[in-house]
């Protein structure tokens, strides 16, 4: 046992040293790392329209929402979001940017939390900007259907929720 682990704090209980907190800084970095990843595949398939899934995969489309649409609402709602720069084209380089510059801190030395602190915020911001896009076209979308429409919409939705999707 190295003399890290032997620092207590007042009460008794180890006191957390320099080299353990690098540790859990670094276990945290790659948790988030693993995040981002997950964020940027699915914003990759919303960007290109690609429904992503396969053998014990997952679905990076518009999820249980879009299941439950009609096709063509599926579909328009699909253009709709291509269309839109934030997902579409220049999403899809400013999320390539997000990665390229990710990778450099990752692996700059010295290290610089801060920096790839830095780069989770951006993509922080840029997911919370996709959603809103996302949501508002949605809602825009739900508006736009009759009260029947609304009706099948909710069952539909409510079946990918229980884990029925064989509608």
């Amino acid at each position: 046992m190295t003399d890290d682990t032997k620092q207590t704090t007042g009460e008794g209980q180890p006191q957390p040293t320099k080299s353990g907190n690098r540790s859990l800084r670094i276990a945290l970095g790659v948790s988030l790392a693993f995040n981002v990843l997950i964020v940027g595949m699915i914003a990759g398939g919303l960007a290109s329209g690609r429904h992503m899934s396969g053998r014990g995969g997952f679905s990076a489309d518009l999820g249980p929402f879009a299941r439950a649409m009609s096709i063509e609402d599926r579909r328009g709602l699909a253009g709709e979001l291509r269309e839109r720069p934030e997902i579409g084209r220049t999403g899809a380089q400013d999320m390539s940017r997000i990665r390229a510059a990710f990778l450099d801190a990752l692996v700059a030395e010295p290290f610089d939390p801060a920096a790839l602190g830095r780069i989770f915020a951006k993509e922080r911001e840029r997911g919370v900007q996709v959603m809103q896009v996302g949501q508002d076209l949605l809602l825009r979308r739900i508006a736009s259907m009759s009260l029947e429409q609304r009706q099948i919409f909710a069952r539909r939705l409510s079946r990918q929720w229980d884990g029925h999707d064989d509608d």
